[in-house]
């Protein structure tokens, strides 16, 4: 009996990401049973007028055009799935943000997700998806330092409140999981995972079948 160094990776990944949007899911509507007061924040002038300029500049024209950028990242690097992928963590991640703004008419703005914090982290998302594995580590740094200061500037404008923040990244988390198992399944993913070598604990569990 032999174990094939392919078949392990894309069931468990796909596993682990339906657990872990699953547990966002949770995590979301425990929130909303919860309805917890978000704590006010209180800060400067000076560095409130500096958070209300990064919020004007986190607006439909800026997630658009930054979107259409990944799209053009990902043909050109030949991601069959990838503006699939793009599209639907973007416009999910979004609709699902507005709709339970229209559906929970009777929970504080303060505990709704913040628009602003759903399209910073589902455009870190984008583009943590298609980008090539040696950029990653920079794209992951430089992209949690941007959703960051939006949420931070958010929460400092008044805008929504810590909780807020908190769903609106649930809402980003678990749709970046659904846009990942897209990833998964895409060409691509399958070729590098059949050129992938034998890692230490692959080869370990191979001559232990052998044996067996």
């Amino acid at each position: 009996m032999t174990v094939s160094t392919s078949a392990p990776h894309s069931p468990s990944a796909t596993t682990r990401f339906l657990a872990l949007a699953a547990l966002c899911a949770a995590a979301l509507g425990v929130l909303y049973f919860l309805r917890p007061d978000s704590p006010t924040v209180t800060v400067p002038d000076s560095l409130r007028s500096i958070a209300e300029q990064i919020v004007v500049f986190v607006d439909v024209t800026a997630v658009l055009t930054v979107t259409a950028a990944l799209a053009a990242v990902s043909m050109i690097r030949t991601l069959p799935y990838g503006i699939g992928a793009i599209l639907m963590l973007g416009v999910g991640a979004n609709l699902t943000s507005a709709a339970l703004g229209s559906w929970l008419t009777d929970a504080p703005t303060a505990l709704l997700p913040s628009g602003h914090v759903v399209a910073a982290a589902a455009l870190y998302g984008s583009a943590v998806l298609i980008s090539a594995p040696r950029w990653r580590p920079v794209i992951v740094g430089l992209g949690i330092s941007g959703v960051a200061v939006v949420a931070v500037s958010v929460v400092a404008t008044e805008m929504s409140g810590i909780f807020g923040v908190v769903a609106g990244l649930l809402v980003a988390a678990a749709w970046g999981c659904v846009a990942a198992i897209l990833m998964e399944h895409s060409p691509v993913a399958a070729k590098r995972e059949a050129a992938r070598p034998d890692t230490a604990a692959i080869a370990f569990s191979r001559d232990r079948s052998i044996q067996l």
